[in-house]
């Protein structure tokens, strides 16, 4: 469920890794809780102490509350011990990263919790979001535990942002053109293999060789003349476009994976270019159209997505450099479950990934 946002900077910076959805889901869906539950005391537990800090048990159960409430494909792996003392990490990170914040970051972050705490407040009014409503309550998470956890992302966003510099953009830029383009395309894409998305089984389709040679039968036919309606829908097995005569329109290099960026990017526009291979097997493309930006005309959101990504990589060398200065020890109790009981860590996420306006890399073309 969709619902109008204010797009406010920290929305669009590319920064928090997967927590940062929860400005997205929780206020999509709508929860909140009431009040009703019965107090509960805190467990004021010490399971981690940092330089500078510690982490209670109480504490670190309200943010893995919303945790895995706003990213549920977590909840079955949270428990995992390597994982939970991933995710203990991470949040001492963004207390640590916190501390750091200017005044006049802490001002801009307030600001966003209040557009924030106004989206949330309207959203849960609306009767559909029972479901969420029961599953907030049911960890006792109350409204201050939302904005304090708001807050705290929000004043990590604001503090990476305020390190961003105007040279480092226009650098970025530069150096990745191809992630800035704005571009319209179509594309046939002929599968090797396909991936059950409710078992999680793949299956092969057809060998690399025959992938290749059935994309090169369909771009002779579009060359002879074909129409890209028909031929997309005969030969297409992208079911994001197929029906769409192939095309993505206006879309950003960002969103696609490297091989198809890089060509889209590279291409002659207006010419039908060689199949070109990725992981989900190879596309026709023909660039119809293809816009690379300019520095000193990007417009104020272009700005904040390229912003967001040095952003990020500031966020990345914190967490490259600073972390083990932390002195961060780790005290979570023994799991109590046996192994066998306990989901095997490989199936936790390899890592996070930045969340973005623009699509998921792996959606090129729509995670096909």
């Amino acid at each position: 469920m969709q619902f109008a946002t204010h797009k406010s900077t920290w929305r669009k910076m590319a920064l928090l890794l997967a927590t940062v959805m929860l400005t997205l889901t929780l206020a999509a869906c709508g929860a909140k809780n009431d009040g009703n539950n019965a107090a509960e005391e805190e467990d004021k537990t010490e399971i981690a102490t940092y330089k500078g800090g510690n982490v209670t048990a109480s504490e670190f159960d309200k943010y893995l509350g919303v945790f895995t409430i706003v990213q549920p494909t977590y909840a079955q792996i949270v428990e995992i011990p390597q994982f939970k003392e991933q995710l203990l990490t991470q949040y001492i990170s963004y207390k640590a990263i916190a501390d750091l914040a200017s005044a006049d970051a802490k001002k801009q972050a307030e600001e966003d919790v209040k557009l924030q705490m106004d989206d949330y407040t309207a959203a849960i009014k609306e009767e559909a979001n029972s479901a969420l409503k029961e599953a907030i309550a049911a960890k006792n998470l109350k409204d201050a535990d939302i904005e304090n956890y708001f807050r705290l992302t929000a004043v990590v966003v604001a503090h990476m942002n305020s390190l961003v510099t105007e040279d480092e953009m226009k650098k970025e830029l530069a150096d990745k053109p191809a992630d800035y383009m704005t571009a319209t395309v179509r594309h046939i894409l002929v599968k090797t293999s396909e991936t059950d998305q409710s078992t999680g089984e793949t299956k092969e389709l057809r060998t690399a060789e025959e992938a290749l040679a059935r994309a090169n039968e369909a771009k002779a036919k579009l060359e002879a003349g074909g129409d890209w309606t028909e031929l997309a829908k005969e030969y297409s097995e992208d079911t994001g476009s197929s029906d769409k005569g192939g095309q993505y329109a206006d879309q950003k290099g960002a969103g696609w994976v490297e091989e198809f960026k890089q060509a889209v990017y590279k291409q002659e526009v207006g010419k039908i270019g060689e199949p070109v291979e990725t992981e989900f097997g190879y596309h026709v493309i023909l660039v119809e159209k293809r816009e690379v930006p300019v520095y000193d005309k990007l417009t104020d959101e272009e700005k904040e997505a390229i912003k967001g990504s040095v952003a990020y990589a500031h966020m990345n060398q914190y967490m490259t450099d600073e972390i083990e200065k932390l002195e961060i020890d780790i005290k979570l109790p023994e799991p109590s479950a046996s192994p066998s009981a306990s989901p095997d860590a490989s199936e936790a996420p390899a890592s996070d990934a930045p969340a973005s306006d623009a699509p998921a890399a792996t959606d090129t073309p729509k995670a096909e």
